[in-house]
């Protein structure tokens, strides 16, 4: 390329870029995630009794007309909203029972495709694995998807288990948090308590220079379920400043028997007995190797209390593997694969001589519309971009599908070859496999085929408008992409699927040049070689996006 079109050339793409950046900071501006207002008619189902809702510790106590608590609800947002299923977050109903055990779940409001979510209502066995545990319960369990709707049932599991793990910091039998006179008890040094972000329900113990110098740590409601001789105690537990070694204990309430809880806590050899022990060692103890020994006339009673001090630790541990690195909670799956596979055959038949060949196309064809379309049937979409736009990608739970994305935007605009329209998209693999199949053949007219050929980027133009504005119009039913999952499809999706492939056998690739939005926002970055210049789609692209940050709410 000549030097003096060089850089016009690349600011013409850096341009496009920045105009799509902006249509995505314009989207993600007038969308803010809230939690649905609860009023009692919703929880009635769990709750026919319910007459009225009241907070308390985070979430809100259901009480009948007597004013006696039934039980408790809590919803998955805002805490689970970063959690993106396959187009966006979902938030949860959570009803509890007074023992802490899960009645059932609702959904109350979802970001996420239609098709998808209706998927995931219907299987009622999703929902009832949570059914009747409790949040210590839940924390070993690796809920089943919903086959069809994998990435958006896995985000509502994740969303339902990170909320009962906060939840699961606030304990419905010892409601009072740890002060500032019980830690001076045990480190004098000290001055004030701050919430610890890292260690839900625990504090961060400060000096008066405002230093960390210890953490305050107790059992409950973790140990909410263990049981002594007669009920379960609440222990604070002081631990060191990183939250990994144990430096003493004291008893501060408990459901057992007084004249026993008197015997633990007059002992003070039974009390240093974890002083000292990493929460490690303590969460793996075996009491009897370990030579713990029960406070004699009250065994029960210290032994219920010992073991709320290792279950507790056993909850530290599993904090410290969450605040692991961003590469480690990255979750693989086989459809990551596919994609990463269906990426490399692109490239490699859109940069070799391969291309050239009918029965490597055809093959490869094929491999797009059996793998990507009928068996992963994760493609991209203006309901998928749309709801990433809104809410964040799924670069956790769907990395691979993540990167296609990023090469089918960004491949326009730097190789000037449309890679995901021609190597990848398994509609357009199967309209391939279509063309010129029957010998009457049709094209339209220069006028008209110049009319039809503007469909695509009013159809885009609507997609931004009716996200930006909340617009009540299913992105999903105006493409055929659903249709290759006929559990979750919508009869638009498949009335639009069949129809354009019927078409398809007249005049070549009919969807993808007359009605593909997805395909007119990858022309819109495409750069087609030298002779690109700034046209009429730049300047409307331009004023559509500039229209949506002017007047868009947010």
């Amino acid at each position: 390329m000549p030097k003096n079109r060089r850089w016009p050339s690349l600011a013409l793409r850096l341009w496009r870029v920045a105009v799509l950046a902006l249509a995505v900071m314009a989207i993600r501006r007038s969308h803010s995630p809230a939690a649905v207002a609860l009023t009692v008619d919703r929880v009635r189902d769990f709750f026919p009794a319910a007459a009225a809702l009241t907070p308390q510790n985070g979430m809100q106590a259901v009480k009948d007309a007597s004013g006696i608590t039934l039980g408790h609800v809590m919803q998955t947002s805002p805490e689970a909203d970063d959690i993106i299923g396959y187009s966006g977050p979902t938030n949860t109903l959570i009803a509890l029972d007074l023992r802490g055990k899960v009645l059932g779940l609702r959904i109350l409001s979802s970001g996420d495709t239609t098709d998808h979510l209706a998927e995931v209502v219907r299987e009622r066995a999703f929902f009832k694995q949570f059914t009747g545990k409790k949040a210590a319960e839940l924390s070993s369990l690796l809920p089943q998807a919903v086959s069809g709707a994998t990435l958006t049932s896995s985000a509502i599991a994740e969303g339902v288990l990170r909320r009962l793990g906060k939840s699961a910091a606030t304990s419905l039998r010892f409601p009072d948090a740890i002060t500032l006179d019980e830690v001076k008890k045990l480190e004098p040094r000290s001055a004030k308590l701050r919430e610890s972000k890292q260690h839900p329900g625990s504090q961060e113990v400060l000096d008066e220079k405002g230093a960390v110098i210890a953490l305050a740590v107790r059992t409950a409601p973790a140990s909410d379920g263990t049981v002594g001789y007669k009920g379960p105690s609440d222990t604070f537990m002081l631990m060191d400043a990183s939250g990994t070694t144990l430096r003493g204990i004291a008893l501060r309430r408990s459901y057992d028997t007084e004249q026993y809880v008197g015997y633990v806590t007059g002992d003070p050899a039974f009390l240093k007995t974890f002083d000292g022990m990493t929460t490690e060692k303590i969460a793996h103890i075996d009491f009897n190797a370990a030579g713990v020994e029960g406070v004699s006339g009250a065994t029960q009673t210290s032994y219920g209390i010992a073991e709320g001090v290792r279950v507790r630790a056993k909850s530290l541990l599993h904090e410290q593997e969450a605040r692991s690195g961003w590469w480690q909670q990255i979750r693989w799956r086989w459809q990551d694969s596919g994609h990463v596979t269906i990426l490399l055959a692109a490239l490699v038949m859109a940069f070799t001589p391969l291309r050239g060949r009918a029965w490597c196309r055809h093959l490869h064809h094929a491999l797009l519309v059996i793998y990507g379309g009928f068996i992963a049937g994760e493609m991209l979409s203006q309901g998928l971009l749309a709801g990433w736009a809104t809410h964040g990608t799924p670069w956790k739970n769907a990395h691979g599908l993540v990167l296609l994305a990023a090469v089918a935007l960004l491949g326009p605009v730097f190789t000037s070859k449309q890679l995901y329209c021609h190597h990848i998209c398994p509609h357009g693999a199967l309209q391939q496999l279509l063309v010129r199949r029957l010998p009457w053949q049709w094209s339209p007219s220069k006028a008209v085929d110049k009319l039809l050929s503007k469909l695509p980027f009013v159809l885009l133009a609507l997609v931004l408008f009716s996200v930006a504005f909340a617009l009540p119009i299913d992105l999903n039913a105006l493409e055929p992409f659903d249709a290759y999952l006929f559990r979750v499809a919508g009869w638009a999706s498949i009335g639009i699927a069949i129809s354009g492939l019927l078409v398809s056998l007249f005049t070549p690739l009919a969807y993808c040049r007359y009605g593909c939005p997805t395909g007119a926002l990858f022309k819109l970055l495409r750069f087609t070689g030298d002779g690109d210049r700034f046209g009429a789609r730049d300047w409307i692209a331009a004023l559509c996006v500039t229209f949506v940050l002017l007047l868009a709410p947010g």
